[in-house]
């Protein structure tokens, strides 16, 4: 039975170069055909908590704990290894919410040197092209309006993203959050398995002091543990989803039947 854990997102990072004004100065970016073919294999995709409003109706929204320790919020876009749910054929998102850490796509914040605090903006290079698109930069080597404002949402969705995790820690030291798996079987009788991710456990959330409830709310980490509670109820049409596309590939495999056969060459007399 195949499994995948929630934490395990495919990260493109090892191809990315620093957005240099010189090294890119030329170059284009195609905003209004955006390619979100490098995220097919993903079966998560991180959130900010902000987002929890509009992503909660459309995904499953659980927490996972990083290799280095830290908080991450994910929404489940597939139950597969290699096999997003709302990536097309052609690289667009199928989704009505898309993600901040997708949008903001192909820049992404890199730390310098590893120090704290300390970041340079790189960029996907496959994704420019000299012809097509809007420039990155104007004549003068200053940076376009469109992409300033692209570098605003890297660094407010890297704050967000940090500031989801300090939630998300605010919970588990509330000890609220336990581990939970989901198997299920898709309409073409295959086997899936989803584990290594965090939920909250209700009963646990209602059991808590008014203190502590007191402090969370606050802090603005009970409207995520709701939010996400909601969201969970997602699982079943993400199931249905995943099914719907295994027999659409199934469908597409199978020989065409009801050929009429080739009729014969005509000849004169």
């Amino acid at each position: 039975m195949p499994s995948k854990s929630p934490s395990e997102v495919v990260s493109p990072s090892a191809a990315l170069a620093v957005l240099h004004r010189e090294t890119h100065r030329h170059l284009r970016l195609n905003r209004r055909q955006p390619d979100y073919g490098f995220a097919r294999g993903a079966v998560t995709v991180a959130l900010m908590a902000a987002e929890l409003p509009a992503a909660c109706s459309e995904y499953p929204c659980v927490m996972a704990r990083q290799p280095d320790g830290g908080w991450s919020l994910l929404a489940v876009t597939g139950l597969q290894s290699g096999h997003n749910l709302y990536v097309s054929d052609t690289g667009g998102w199928l989704g009505n919410h898309l993600p901040a850490t997708l949008a903001t796509w192909p820049f992404r914040l890199v730390r310098e040197g590893g120090a704290p605090g300390s970041f340079l903006v790189a960029v996907q290079p496959s994704e420019l092209s000299e012809a097509a698109g809007d420039p990155l930069f104007d004549a003068t080597g200053a940076e376009a309006p469109w992409l300033l404002e692209r570098l605003r949402q890297l660094v407010d969705t890297d704050t967000g993203l940090a500031d989801t995790a300090r939630q998300i820690a605010a919970l588990d030291a509330a000890g609220v959050l336990c581990e939970r798996s989901l198997q299920a079987v898709l309409a073409d009788g295959s086997d899936v398995e989803l584990n290594g991710f965090m939920v909250v456990d209700e009963a646990k959330l209602q059991a808590l002091p008014e203190k502590t409830v007191h402090e969370l709310h606050t802090q603005g980490v009970l409207s995520l543990a709701y939010l996400h509670l909601l969201s969970l109820r997602r699982f079943r049409p993400l199931v249905q989803r995943a099914g719907q596309r295994a027999s659409v590939a199934e469908r597409e495999t199978l020989p065409v039947s009801g050929a009429q056969p080739e009729a014969p060459p005509v000849t004169g007399a």
